[in-house]
C-alpha cells in the first residue's frame, strides 16, 4: 500500500500521477490517495477534489488500482500531516538567555 498526500500545486498534476505510476513500474501495490488536512501555520493547502479525482484517474488509466481516502481526525489535529505539525512545534529548543 502507497500512501500518498496530495498537496495543492506540489505533486498533485497528471505529470506528477505519470511519475508516480512509473516509480510502482515494478512494485505490485495499491495507491490510497490521502487529501491533506489543512491547518494554521502549514505551508501547504489540500488539492482540490476535482484535481484529486483526476489524478486517480490517470493513475487507474495505467492499471494500477487506486483509492481515495476519506479525511478522518482533522477535527482532533490528528489527520494527515497534522499530528507531526504538533509534537515538532512543542519540541523547539528555546533561544538560551545570556
Amino acid at each position: 500500500l502507497i500512501e500518498y498526500v496530495m498537496l495543492a500545486g506540489v505533486n498533485d498534476t497528471l505529470e506528477d500521477a505519470e511519475r508516480l505510476v512509473g516509480l510502482l513500474d515494478e512494485v505490485e501495490c495499491k495507491v490510497n490517495l490521502l487529501v491533506f488536512n489543512s491547518f494554521d501555520g502549514s505551508p501547504f493547502v489540500p488539492s482540490s477534489l476535482q484535481v484529486v479525482k483526476a489524478f486517480r484517474a490517470a493513475v487507474v488509466a495505467k492499471g494500477v488500482v487506486c483509492t481515495i481516502r476519506n479525511s478522518r481526525g482533522d477535527d482532533e489535529m490528528a489527520a494527515c500531516g497534522q499530528l507531526g505539525f504538533n509534537v515538532k512545534k512543542q519540541k523547539q529548543p528555546q533561544p538560551q538567555q545570556q
